[in-house]
């Protein structure tokens, strides 16, 4: 598993595809009525992005030479990275609620909520800021005393929360993603100029 971090570069260009992916088996009985069963609890996604111009002036620092080396470093779609991009979504919670403490649990993943629905977030790269709230009183707990983390966004508590505890978190998190594909065609598009005509992404799932 690797925790590189996907490159922020100024080439990428409109429009960006993110995709959501279910799984439902349908089935439609001999009188017409119809069955849908869930198969996933939530979705992965495929996210498309498009470079219309990478630089290039020969050193190690140029977009062309961040981006290959970037997609050579983890293989292509070898090993998940951590991607989040500004131009795609804001990647940073406040006071974001995940999970209710029972008095017996110590694990929890850190969640983040998109249009009123809670996903599981499973990249993180900095410690999170971790409260506790149990009857209107509100404690910032310290890491490595009270939690530890990992860059998966498990918490682990020292001691489990009191049953009614309302956790919460603020922090930056990142998609965990491959990249689709094991080559990706860079187009030279003129000298000191590349492009490239679509990258695919597609996040991870680790529960």
């Amino acid at each position: 598993m690797s925790d590189l971090l996907f490159p922020t570069l100024q080439g990428l260009q409109y429009p960006i595809s993110k995709t959501p992916h279910w799984n439902t088996i349908k089935n439609r009985s001999l009188s017409g009525i119809p069955t849908y069963v869930q198969c996933y609890s939530y979705p992965y996604y495929s996210l498309k992005l498009s470079f219309a111009y990478l630089s290039d002036d020969g050193t190690q620092a140029s977009d062309i030479q961040t981006l290959m080396g970037f997609y050579n470093n983890v293989g292509g779609a070898g090993q998940d990275f951590l991607f989040a991009d500004p131009l795609i979504e804001e990647n940073t919670v406040s006071g974001q609620a995940f999970g209710n403490g029972d008095g017996a649990s110590t694990d929890f993943r850190l969640t983040r909520n998109y249009g009123g629905y809670p996903e599981y977030v499973f990249g993180l790269l900095t410690t999170p800021t971790i409260t506790s709230t149990v009857n209107g009183v509100t404690t910032t707990l310290a890491v490595n005393t009270d939690f530890t983390w990992d860059t998966t966004a498990m918490i682990t508590f020292t001691t489990a929360p009191v049953a009614g505890a309302i956790l919460e978190w603020s922090g930056a998190w990142y998609y965990r993603c491959h990249f689709v594909a094991d080559d990706a065609e860079f187009q030279q598009l003129f000298q000191g100029g590349w492009g490239l005509d679509e990258l695919e992404l597609e996040s991870v799932k680790l529960k």
